[in-house]
């Protein structure tokens, strides 16, 4: 898979996953009625106006182009394209950081007096990146990038404040991660459409045995890479792990082997594996697991609480305003510099 694909994937999964407070609560949500000139969406008493969404939206999409060329736009996926999948993306970032907004104050967070005055510096400074073209066909001003700069400092903050709460200890064993060599024998049909089929009982039976002798030849002698390229069914043979990737009969097995052990034939539901312990400890895995199971605890923890608070929200969007807006692709409109503004002056202290 190239650069430029797994970017529109991404994109994709993105808009799929994210894709909104607007639709993911329903119950909750109002598509006409009651806007002002430029509103795009409101939820609760917090709006989004075409201008914030066209800075978003033109920030965000001349950084992709700018890495992976105007020719993205083109594809399509599906029964959409990229350019839609894009802005339900930069959509979904808007709501979530709106909503977090909404959450400070259960959260008890707010801006400090030196925040504010960052931001202000911060909104001064985008605006002077802008050329005299890209003000007018933004609609930008300093008043509106403020706003906009201090909603996504909030946001951060609570965010920050959510998970900084979770405490996790994580032993070196838990986060441990293995190599192997393994040799896969399939018990499942696979049609040229992707569809898996159970082996009948007896073909089972005739793939277990097949593996068994097999772990023969290995513990008997036979170099176990030869063994590999002979007879293993998956497309690679040498694998490291972390616990949980794999099913736990395979994890119960393959985590008490010690360096150049040779497993017994390990059943599992898709089919039988053969591993040869390469490493038994890979200290570089070990700790970018650990920080991966940290995160993933924090981002569990930021969810949990962001969808409880979810059935206080009233969402509406304009849905004319919302059809209406586009990636605005105009060479005179290249600027993308509103995050790295942000990350320069809040994060670094430039």
């Amino acid at each position: 898979m190239n650069k430029k694909r797994r970017c529109i994937n991404r994109i994709l999964a993105l808009a799929f996953s994210s894709l909104l407070l607007l639709t993911a609560c329903k119950k909750n949500v109002v598509v006409t009625g009651g806007f002002s000139e430029g509103e795009v969406f409101r939820i609760n008493n917090l709006s989004c106006t075409r201008t914030e969404m066209n800075i978003y939206l033109t920030n965000m999409a001349n950084s992709y182009e700018a890495t992976f060329g105007s020719e993205i736009w083109n594809t399509t996926a599906g029964d959409t394209t990229i350019e839609e999948a894009f802005k339900d993306t930069v959509l979904a970032k808007i709501t979530r950081i709106k909503v977090l907004n909404l959450m400070a104050k259960d959260e008890k967070v707010s801006l400090s007096s030196d925040e504010k005055k960052s931001l202000k510096k911060a909104s001064k400074a985008y605006i002077k990146s802008l050329s005299k073209e890209e003000k007018s066909i933004l609609n930008a001003d300093e008043d509106t990038v403020y706003k906009m700069y201090s909603e996504y400092a909030l946001a951060e903050k609570v965010y920050n404040s959510i998970v900084g709460e979770v405490e996790l200890e994580i032993s070196d064993d838990d986060a441990r991660s293995i190599t192997v060599e393994q040799i896969f024998i399939k018990t499942y049909h696979e049609s040229s459409s992707g569809r898996l089929t159970d082996f009948s009982a007896s073909a089972k039976a005739e793939a277990a045995n097949r593996a068994r002798d097999i772990r023969e030849k290995a513990v008997s002698g036979t170099d176990f890479e030869s063994l590999c390229a002979t007879y293993n069914e998956d497309l690679e043979s040498t694998h490291t792990y972390r616990r949980g990737e794999m099913p736990a009969e395979y994890d119960a097995v393959a985590f008490e082997l010690e360096e150049g052990e040779i497993s017994d034939v390990i059943y599992t539901a898709d089919g039988y594996y053969i591993l040869k312990c390469i490493s038994a400890y890979e200290r570089k895995s070990t700790a970018e697991n650990r920080e991966a199971i940290i995160n993933e605890a924090k981002m569990k923890a930021f969810e949990e609480k962001y969808e409880a608070f979810l059935p206080n929200v009233i969402a509406s969007l304009n849905e004319k305003e919302w059809n209406e807006i586009t990636i605005i692709h105009d060479d005179r409109v290249k600027n993308n510099s509103f995050f790295t503004i942000y990350t320069d002056i809040m994060i670094d202290g430039k």
